[in-house]
Parts: C-alpha cells; structure tokens; sequence
C-alpha cells in the first residue's frame, strides 16, 4: 500500500506542475500471457486513487485488458470477466462437451484417397493451431462489437482512446492497429504463434505484438505525446523451456529480449512480482490481480 501511495502522490504532483490542459496520462500494458491480468489490479489502484488514465496502449493480454477498459469497463467489472467460466474457456479453447454436437457424415467413395504426395498430405493433417480459436473468436466480437460500432470504428473516439500492436510477419514489422473492428484487432494483438490461428487485418497476417515490442511506451508517446507515462509490466519470470514443452520453447524465445525501459522524464515502471508461470496458466488469477494492485 505505500508503494500505492507513492505513486498516486508522484503522479499527482506531476500533474499540479503541469497546466491544466496538459495533464494527459498514459497507461502502457506489457504483454505476459495469464500473468497479463495483474493489468488488472494495476487499473483497481489506480482508479482507488483517482489517478486519471487518458489514453491506453496495449500488447497481447494487455490489449485485452486495455480494450476493455477503453471500452468503458470499470476495472472491477474486467475483474468479473477475467474470473469467469466464459473467459477462461475461450482463452484455452475448452469447449463443454454437452454443448459439442458432431455430425457423422454418411460414407460414400470419397472417403477413399490415394496421396500422391506425401508433403501435402503431412501438411494437410497438422492443425492451424493449437488451440481452438471459435469460442475466442466469437466471444471478442460479442465482448467489443458494441463498443466499435459507437466510436465508428475510430480507436480514438472510444471511451478511452486505445492503440494496440500486432506482428506482420511476412514484413518483419510491427503494425499499429488504430481502427477496425476492436475485437479484431485485440484477438491479432494476442495471436501467440503456433498457440492461436493468426488473424488477417488488410490482407496481412497478424500475429502478437509482442514478437517486436512487447511493451510499447514508444507508441503511445509517438501517438499521443502524453506528459505522464505509466507502463505495467507483467511479463518476464517465464518457466525455464523444457525439452519436451514447445510451449514454453517459444515463449523464452520470442519474449526475452523485449525492452522496459522507461522515460526518466515522465515515465513510471509498475512491476508486478509474480513467481514462474506459463503463458497459459490461469490456475492463479487471484494471486497475478493481487500481484498489479500491490506492485501500483
């Protein structure tokens, strides 16, 4: 709680140095997977002492997270999602077997083939992704549909103006996504390779952001200059990669490297500290919002 309180009197003082027109804040969300929902105790301390977020930058869980929240979702109510049967199934790609219907189709001569080649056939056979992307799919666009049609589709003209990033991989580049369907663009935010089935934004295959910039201060300060810069960081203590875990192969991999730095000048780092945890394991969703309140 004094580490709350440091915080909410720093910025504040910021902001009393500044004129009144000025006082614009910015709230950067890191990726992280499951441990991403520590955002969410990040944004009950903040809201508890009043600390005005303005506009909102976010990577992977964090654009989830900070879709949400620039949709119009108190934190306590994104809390109420995050711990729901609903959230946790789609985020996993758990599908209730009372709800599954499988039609057999009736045999005819089409079941009989001959591979011709053995490339396609291995090919044909591997799955898009691991996990299945339907329940994900459907549940962004029932979650920020809404929110997306009253802005007009202008990231800008939400409750809070948001930014998100994705990965272009055939470009090697890092794409900003601004506008568009909101769930879309967050579901691209969040497409770990292999993990999800990547999302197509403009004829370009998106995958997470945070394969290039897995925390991006540096875009919301070239997007909305803002005099205050709060970044959450919630990635980082990953499971040491296993030899038979691909899983957590990738995640070192591609997450390792990312920087969280902050500006000197205006830029304030909430650390989260949270014990090693998989990108997948949402066992501890309690203990990761507790760990972002704290460390706020």
């Amino acid at each position: 709680m004094k580490h709350n309180l440091f915080i909410s009197v720093f910025v504040f003082l910021l902001l009393l140095s500044l004129p009144a027109s000025a006082q614009r804040v910015a709230l950067v969300l890191s990726g992280g997977g499951a441990k991403g929902l520590s955002h969410v105790g990040v944004l009950k301390a903040l809201e508890e002492h009043e600390v005005p977020i303005d506009y909102v930058v976010g990577n992977s869980m964090g654009a989830i997270i900070g879709g949400l929240y620039a949709s119009g979702y108190s934190p306590r109510e994104i809390e109420d999602f995050v711990k729901s049967e609903n959230f946790a199934a789609w985020v996993t790609g758990t599908v209730n077997e009372q709800d599954f219907v499988s039609k057999l189709e009736t045999p005819n001569a089409s079941w009989i083939s001959v591979p011709f080649s053995i490339k396609k056939r291995i090919i044909s056979r591997l799955p898009s992704s691991i996990i299945s992307t339907f329940l994900m799919d459907y549940a962004v666009m029932e979650t920020f549909a809404a929110p997306s049609a009253a802005a007009n589709y202008d990231f800008d003209s939400l409750f809070v103006p948001f930014r998100c990033v994705a990965s272009d991989i055939d470009s090697s580049q890092l794409v900003v996504l601004r506008n568009g369907q909101l769930g879309t663009a967050v579901r691209a935010s969040a497409t770990f390779p292999l993990l999800f089935r990547p999302v197509k934004i403009n004829d370009k295959l998106l995958f997470d952001g945070g394969m290039f910039n897995n925390f991006p201060t540096d875009i919301a300060e070239e997007v909305f200059n803002p005099d205050i810069l709060i970044g959450s960081k919630a990635a980082g203590n990953y499971k040491a990669p296993q030899q038979n875990d691909m899983l957590s192969q990738l995640q070192n991999m591609l997450m390792r490297k990312a920087d969280f730095s902050m500006s000197s000048e205006k830029g304030i780092l909430i650390e989260s500290q949270m014990g090693p945890a998989g990108v997948l394991d949402f066992t501890q969703i309690e203990t990761y919002i507790d760990s972002g309140y704290v460390a706020a």
